[in-house]
């Protein structure tokens, strides 16, 4: 086909970098879900929950030049997943701590065979819950709802850039504020919610990754010593979670009635975590401390605002043309690993 106005080929638009990183994502999940719902696979399941993660931060960022329709449509489909195979990838993440430690101190031994015991059995109960709800199938067939929500991001090619600038400077805006109350209270007495830190943590470094996807970029020291905080916060969650199952455990057996003796070790090993925990956390605090306002600066410096005119928003009546199972199939490349990290 020729451009019969200017003479020459006519050329299809070529879509964003960042599609490619999604497609990516995608095809991860097209790979990881019938080994997480079917053979529960550890890395499968927990690779498929990461990708949920990242496909769902994707739809936030894009969320004014998609339509709402699309969006809901697959973010619902990402949701029930992650809610679903988070249970599963809890229980993996908590019997590999308590096999760690198992494996050391003695004075744990007991506590921690009773309670690996008692979550195999809940872990086992999870997956049978799972296999009765619908298959792999029917998930990869659902997430055919990403066609019609990457058409819309391929039109809006233009507007990625602005939105991946004004997302970065509000989440690192947020995740800066949370670590200085964590790092205010590690001192003091402060009121302070490593949990939320976490959350934003989180949300910042899938859209960083999104940054650089698109062309953007950063030093490797910025990706490694974020990696190293969420690393650490992420460790800080895993022992609280596992401090918080080990008494939630032992009250649902009614373990002080039937074995008082051994409820007071479980009491030891939820302290001992507990510690842990704190020891995570206090470590975060120093990382912050040390490296936190120079990476926050040179975040900011790579993403500088513009003052481009404010985009329109995408409408229904504008943009939900055609089937809704239209659009470009994803690409067949694959997705690099993740590292098996709690704290992905």
């Amino acid at each position: 086909m020729t451009d019969v106005a200017k003479g020459g080929p006519s050329l299809a638009p070529v879509d964003p970098p960042l599609l490619a990183h999604l497609d990516r994502l995608m095809e991860e999940l097209h790979a990881q879900v019938p080994k997480a719902l079917h053979d529960w696979d550890e890395e499968g399941i927990h690779r498929a929950r990461v990708a949920t993660r990242r496909l769902s931060a994707a739809l936030e960022l894009v969320k004014p030049v998609v339509a709402k329709k699309r969006r809901k449509a697959l973010s619902r489909v990402l949701r029930k997943l992650r809610r679903r195979l988070g249970p599963l990838r809890d229980a993996d993440v908590i019997l590999g701590h308590l096999q760690e430690i198992g494996g050391g101190a003695a004075k744990h031994r007991a506590a921690v065979e009773w309670l690996v015991g008692r979550l195999v059995e809940e872990r086992e109960a999870l997956r049978q819950e799972s296999a009765r709800r619908v298959g792999a199938a029917q998930v990869l067939a659902d997430l055919g709802a990403w066609h019609p929500v990457r058409e819309q991001v391929a039109e809006a090619r233009d507007a990625l850039p602005k939105l991946l600038a004004e997302s970065l400077h509000l989440q690192l805006d947020a995740f800066v504020e949370h670590a200085g109350r964590v790092v205010q209270g590690a001192a003091e007495t402060a009121h302070r919610d490593p949990h939320e830190l976490r959350i934003a943590g989180k949300a910042l470094r899938y859209t960083l990754e999104m940054a650089v996807a698109q062309g953007s970029e950063l030093p490797a020291s910025v990706m490694k010593t974020f990696k190293r905080m969420q690393e650490l916060l992420g460790a800080w969650h895993d022992f609280v979670v596992l401090a918080d199952k080990a008494m939630a455990v032992s009250l649902h057996h009614l373990l002080s009635h039937r074995d008082p003796a051994l409820q007071e070790e479980v009491f030891d090993l939820a302290r001992t975590t507990l510690r842990r925990s704190a020891r995570e956390l206090c470590q975060f605090a120093k990382v912050w401390s040390a490296k936190g306002q120079q990476l926050a600066g040179v975040i900011r410096a790579a993403f500088p605002l513009s003052a481009a005119p404010e985009r329109e928003a995408v409408s229904e009546t504008q943009t939900d043309r055609g089937r809704p199972d239209s659009g470009a199939a994803a690409a067949p490349a694959a997705s690099p690993p993740d590292a098996p990290s709690a704290a992905s």
